[in-house]
């Protein structure tokens, strides 16, 4: 998992990252097992943890109270779908927590898993999903699940047994979507022959359309109320927001911050990433900060010792701790979730939060091995020892 290899980081120096801003596509939101080495930069001068918000920005001795969950909070294993080979992870849930995604098979032929009710299928089209609304409808992309073949991926929904592609704007040749609402309007990220990103939202309701085009940045969070967000992609990066005029607007960075990436949205919030000035430490490689805005008020919240990936409705972040262990931030503590038996903290994943902030889902992987995002065609997108898991009354 990314948490451990970041900790083999902090134990030698960091050279600056060469890599170019189509990392930020693959990497944007961790919660894709595809999306389980190393994040990389946007642009060259910034160092190969920057994107994820794992950086030497943030003191552990900054974090909130931190404790476990309350003693109802429980994980439980997903049911694995007849007919998988290798592992399996949960990669979403929709906001009712009635609904739940997951991929499986390999870089070449991804499979995505539904599970309604606890009853697992395996999607009969390869695909990638990555969001799933209240009614079912899932958001993601065709194509090889792999790090450095973006332009070969393609957004798509799928809807009523079917898969719908999305049409690409002008000079863009391949993307992802990220996120569904409740009216089934869709944002995602698009690229360009030539590695430039555009945040890009449809309308799927009966015809299939592009509603708003904004670039250059990246498009990972959509509200019910029609409010996107995400962060650009040229050096001076910054979380953004905008509606269907396609008219983006900064958000704020808290208080002591350089900088804050969005990723996620719900309600009336959305939750990205901090970075903070460096101390020297190399503990600080590993520290996490997660910021939180409100998107109707303006307010802005830095929360150290927890990653900001995802939001629920209720306000309540989903992350991973500095210990690279799942967790909730709520009321103004850390809570630590629950773990399977013989499962390591640094092998577990989060991958979504319900409406009401109870309900999550995300993955463990048994053997604590590290995945490839760029193996061959044959490799499993996630190894053979990953489960999908459920935390629930959280």
């Amino acid at each position: 998992m990314i948490e451990d290899t970041l900790h083999r980081y902090a134990e030698q120096e960091i050279p600056p990252s060469r890599l170019q801003a189509v990392d930020v596509l693959v990497h944007a939101r961790s919660r894709n097992r595809r999306r389980t080495g190393l994040t990389a930069a946007v642009t060259a001068g910034v160092t190969v943890l920057a994107t994820f918000g794992a950086v030497a920005f943030v003191r552990g001795a900054g974090a909130g109270p931190v404790t476990a969950a309350a003693a109802g909070c429980v994980v439980d294993q997903l049911v694995i779908p007849a007919g998988t080979a290798g592992g399996v992870v949960a990669t979403g849930i929709d906001p009712s927590g009635r609904y739940v995604i997951g991929l499986t098979g390999t870089r070449d032929v991804p499979r995505a898993v539904l599970w309604r009710d606890g009853v697992p299928t395996l999607l009969p089209e390869p695909f990638t999903a990555e969001a799933v609304n209240q009614a079912g409808l899932i958001a993601g992309f065709t194509g090889p699940n792999r790090h450095g073949d973006e332009r070969s991926q393609h957004p798509v929904v799928y809807r009523d047994g079917v898969l719908v592609p999305l049409p690409l704007p002008s000079g863009a040749v391949g993307g992802a979507a990220y996120a569904v609402n409740a009216e089934g309007d869709v944002v995602g990220t698009v690229v360009s022959a030539l590695e430039s990103f555009n945040a890009v939202r449809w309308h799927t309701a009966g015809s299939v359309t592009i509603v708003a085009e904004v670039g250059p940045a990246t498009g990972l969070g959509l509200t019910d109320d029609g409010m996107a967000v995400g962060f650009t992609t040229t050096t001076d990066q910054h979380g953004i927001r905008w509606r269907a005029d396609a008219t983006p607007i900064t958000l704020p960075v808290p208080h002591g911050a350089n900088s804050a990436l969005a990723k996620a949205a719900a309600g009336d919030w959305a939750a990205g990433d901090a970075t903070l000035p460096p101390t020297g430490s190399k503990d600080d490689l590993t520290a996490q900060a997660a910021v939180r805005w409100n998107l109707r008020t303006g307010a802005v919240k830095l929360i150290p010792g927890i990653s900001g990936q995802y939001v629920s409705a209720s306000g309540t972040i989903a992350g991973m701790t500095n210990a690279s262990a799942p967790a909730l931030w709520r009321d103004g503590r850390i809570y630590l979730l629950p773990l399977l038996p013989g499962s390591p903290p640094y092998g577990t994943s989060l991958s979504g939060i319900s409406a009401d902030g109870q309900t999550l889902v995300g993955g463990v992987e048994l053997a604590g091995t590290v995945t490839s995002t760029s193996g061959p065609a044959s490799d499993s997108v996630v190894s053979a020892a990953t489960m999908p898991v459920s935390w629930r009354n959280c």
